[in-house]
């Protein structure tokens, strides 16, 4: 089955994702109604989303007219083909599994996903050894490996993905495939990310708490030299 996530990202070469991590869904279905949603767009149905509004949310992103695909972040941590499953039906592109779960589930989304000519994210947030975790999603031939620096740890820390290119780049080489980062990313930080071998970049706070959300977006579009 032909995977249209991976054929677009052969397409442009880059990706943009960007997270709709609100607990209001009008608030959510704003920011993604403002942008340009074109080939080299993702749009993010954030865990917070999906727990306030449901699964229904990610359909919400589906219908909007334009060519952007649909990423649904359910994190899954068991039942993984029931809950990819739920995912896909409604029109998501993609979905997330956590790392930190067991392998059963993680091979278990990602089966599901292939039946839908799907993708699965590996998320390494909360995984203390990530080269390991990198590993464990290799094995469990997860399409994309997750670098994802969360907001707590952002708060408490200070700080971003953007500190992380040299793991960015242990990824990419260990990995083997294609690469996400997500984690306080901001548009102008979009070249360094990048060029530390990241091949989706996911950018929330930075777009969506933009004084112009259509600006922001575009000026992480355009450094992200994507050929789309």
């Amino acid at each position: 089955m032909t995977i249209k996530f991976i054929e677009r990202l052969e397409k442009c070469g880059k990706l943009l994702q960007v997270a709709l991590d609100f607990t209001d869904i009008n608030s959510a279905i704003s920011i993604a109604s403002s942008v340009d949603r074109r080939e080299n767009l993702i749009l993010e149905a954030g865990t917070p989303l999906i727990k306030s509004y449901g699964i229904n949310s990610v359909k919400l992103l589906r219908s909007l007219k334009g060519n952007h695909l649909v990423f649904a972040d359910l994190k899954i941590m068991d039942v993984g083909a029931l809950e990819a499953n739920l995912a896909f039906n409604n029109g998501a592109d993609a979905v997330s599994v956590s790392a930190a779960t067991n392998i059963e589930t993680i091979k278990e989304t990602v089966d599901e996903a292939n039946k839908w000519g799907g993708i699965v994210y590996g998320d390494l947030i909360g995984v203390d050894d990530i080269l390991k975790g990198v590993e464990k999603l290799k094995n469990s031939k997860v399409h994309v490996a997750l670098l994802h620096i969360g907001i707590d740890v952002q708060v408490k820390m200070g700080v971003t993905a953007g500190n992380y290119a040299q793991l960015i780049k242990k990824i990419k080489d260990n990995f083997g495939g294609i690469v996400a980062v997500a984690g306080g990313i901001k548009p102008e930080e979009v070249p360094l990310v990048s060029s530390a071998g990241a091949d989706i970049i996911i950018i929330g706070g930075g777009i969506t708490k933009a004084k112009d959300p259509y600006e922001a977006t575009n000026i992480a579009i355009k450094n992200l030299n994507s050929k789309c």
